[in-house]
């Protein structure tokens, strides 16, 4: 006989568990979708963001949070009258040896504060610091509380898991989230231009509204789009290796090893960072990316900075006069200004 926690006495219906479709959800969703589905629960993901929930994360989230956490709340929020509990994972760190960015420890108490009549707030404690089984452990742990049964924690952990392997592997092959989880996301390109490397955070690269579609508009002008999700985790902790002094910030590390890795072996005609505002990694990972790919690859590339204030217009022109550069200069390079450079004349 199944046990449920508090949240969960109805009687034999189906509980609804929601998750909000922000922050991880784009990296972890097949996992957690999965597990609690072999439970025996039924998942529901917020809707898409939009400005209704954005503004309802803005107006119930601190001031000096960075977008994203904005975001989460207001996806939260979304899920308020459509779930019996809301999935709030606490990451403190997804690799062991590193750690992620300390808002996502926070992250459960802060919603709590934050937003009024939630239901219960199922939290499951993701720290691979010391043992990534330790991180394995909190999902048969939260299993056996949902259901009473260890053994049943265990096997649905184990499909789970082979469902996040799938995802990761279709990733590698050159897919997007989008193109996995969004229907008639189409990217077939007939006369391809070139390849453009897109790096962000994967809650800012595939939440349409706050990229303002930037993969269908780079596949609309013409080019592939690469995304760190794209580059073999074997490639960016080669490149990682090489640095003076070791990354501890886990999306730090892969953000700057998959754009390494992109600029070293040719893989991209231009690279565009996409980071939101008073992101305190991104403003150190990413100027460390230029200055490497500044002094080795003279790739071309642009940042493109987000908050909850930006608009289509301006970044569209932002967008276009980088492709309109990268056009320019494969048509022009023999009369590129020597400055920093020897250039062929022609």
């Amino acid at each position: 006989m199944r046990v449920f926690p508090d949240f969960c006495q109805k009687g034999e219906a189906v509980l609804k568990i929601g998750i909000p479709k922000a922050l991880m959800y784009y990296t972890y969703y097949p996992l957690w979708k999965h597990f609690f589905e072999q439970l025996g629960y039924e998942t529901v993901v917020s809707g898409n963001t939009s400005k209704i929930i954005l503004n309802n994360g803005v107006m119930n989230c601190v001031d000096d949070a960075c977008l994203p956490v904005k975001l989460f709340h207001g996806h939260v929020m979304d899920l308020l009258d459509k779930a019996d509990a809301v999935f709030i994972p606490r990451l403190t760190s997804i690799n062991p040896g590193e750690f992620i960015c300390p808002k996502f420890i926070g992250l459960p108490e802060m919603i709590k504060s934050s937003i009024k009549g939630l239901p219960d707030v199922l939290v499951l404690d993701h720290n691979a610091y010391r043992n990534i089984k330790n991180a394995y452990k909190a999902f048969v742990d939260i299993g056996k509380k949902l259901t009473g049964s260890t053994s049943m924690a265990v096997q649905s952990l184990k499909l789970a898991r082979m469902s996040q392997k799938k995802y990761e592997t279709i990733l590698k092959q050159g897919e997007t989230p989008l193109d996995i989880f969004e229907t008639g996301e189409g990217h077939e390109i007939n006369n391809v231009k070139g390849i453009i490397g897109l790096v962000g955070h994967p809650y800012l690269l595939y939440d349409q509204y706050v990229s303002m579609r930037i993969i269908a508009k780079l596949r609309n002008m013409g080019y592939r789009v690469m995304v760190p999700e794209n580059i073999e985790n074997t490639l960016i902790q080669e490149v990682c290796n090489r640095l003076p002094k070791k990354l501890f910030w886990s999306y730090g590390k892969k953000l700057l090893g998959s754009g390494l890795v992109m600029l070293e072996n040719n893989m991209v005609d231009g690279l565009i960072f996409l980071s939101s505002f008073a992101c305190g990694i991104d403003s150190f990972i990413l100027e460390l990316l230029h200055r490497y790919n500044q002094r080795r690859y003279r790739v071309p590339c642009t940042l493109i900075t987000v908050d909850e204030h930006t608009g289509h217009a301006g970044f569209n022109t932002r967008l276009e006069a980088f492709i309109d550069m990268i056009e320019w200069r494969k048509a022009y390079d023999n009369n590129l200004s020597t400055y920093g450079t020897s250039v062929s004349g022609g």
